[in-house]
């Protein structure tokens, strides 16, 4: 997102999303951080079922849950 923040501002502008600032919404550099891996990544959750962890949460309900947040806070349009 580096030189980004002039776009930024201007989508806030047209969807009326002045209320948070660019540089305090996100945390450019943890999304850096995950984005940039130039190799792959594969996480195993059975050992953490075998020990009696087996709640768990819907990927693609808690993405829509998290959107939708982000439109009622007026992050994204």
């Amino acid at each position: 997102m580096t030189g980004k923040k002039s776009l930024w501002q201007s989508i806030q502008q047209k969807y009326g999303l002045e209320k948070h600032d660019y540089d305090t919404l996100f945390s450019w550099a943890f999304g850096d951080f995950v984005f940039s891996w130039d190799y792959d990544f594969l996480a195993d959750g059975s050992k953490a079922r075998r020990a009696g962890f087996h709640e768990y949460v819907n990927t693609e309900e808690m993405f829509y849950s998290l959107f939708e947040s982000f439109r009622k806070d007026q992050v994204i349009p």
